[in-house]
């Protein structure tokens, strides 16, 4: 084994542990106001970004999602027009992995593994999704390998979607926030817009119960915004 794939192998163990920790949390729940909030806005933004490129017909579309948890994107993509045979998710967390097998369409193809080395063709892919992947990744070695492997399955022209933390977690050591500069190195060649967008969620979760229209204001003025949503486009 060389020390790419020990390094692989080593961050793989320590994401799982992680997550083994876990618990179920009212934090992630849709009877939450302040995860509504978030995830509905984020939905809205992302609209916006594929209406702005002209990407409004999805059906021929051939979409991967990295990280896919228990399929929520893959499905909000089906909503918005994609082929359930055009829609592919992979994750490392195998109870994940059968929860989304679960409740995607089917024709999802939802895979168990490690998406630093996935086994798809090069150029498969029109779209690449990623929600919080990178940020959960320590190892700059790893992070590297992944984002090569996106670059390697996208096709000319292809896009990637990348929402994640800038700011680190101070409450959560598992997880480092990734700056723009961070971002640009990893896909070098590539054209990236970014948008600051969700509330911090301590702001989030006090505002949300009580106004809504509060929560959006501040989330327009992106001063307390924690999260890049970046349009990475792989330049033909």
């Amino acid at each position: 084994m060389d020390q790419s794939d020990l390094d692989l192998e080593l961050e793989e163990t320590r994401i799982k542990s992680v997550y083994a920790k876990r618990q179920e949390s009212f934090q992630y729940s849709w009877f939450n106001q302040a995860h509504l909030f978030r995830v509905q806005e984020l939905e809205r933004r992302i609209l916006a970004i594929l209406r702005s490129m002209n990407l409004t017909h999805l059906q021929d579309k051939k979409i991967l999602e990295i990280g896919c948890g228990q399929g929520q994107w893959l499905r909000e993509f089906i909503k918005w027009g994609a082929c359930p045979d055009n829609v592919t998710g992979i994750d490392i967390l195998p109870a994940r992995v059968s929860q989304a097998r679960r409740l995607c369409p089917q024709g999802v193809q939802i895979y168990c593994g490690n998406a630093a080395k996935l086994s798809f063709g090069n150029a498969s892919f029109d779209l690449v999704f990623q929600s919080a992947v990178f940020s959960s990744i320590l190892d700059s070695e790893v992070k590297g390998m992944l984002a090569g492997e996106i670059l390697r399955v996208l096709k000319d022209g292809g896009l990637i979607l990348w929402y994640d933390f800038f700011f680190n977690n101070p409450s959560n050591s598992d997880v480092r926030g990734i700056r723009k500069r961070e971002i640009a190195h990893l896909f070098p060649g590539c054209h990236i817009v970014f948008h600051r967008v969700s509330l911090a969620p301590p702001l989030s979760r006090l505002l949300a119960p009580y106004t809504w229209l509060g929560c959006y204001f501040l989330e327009q003025v992106q001063l307390f915004n924690t999260h890049y949503l970046a349009v990475i486009k792989r330049i033909s």
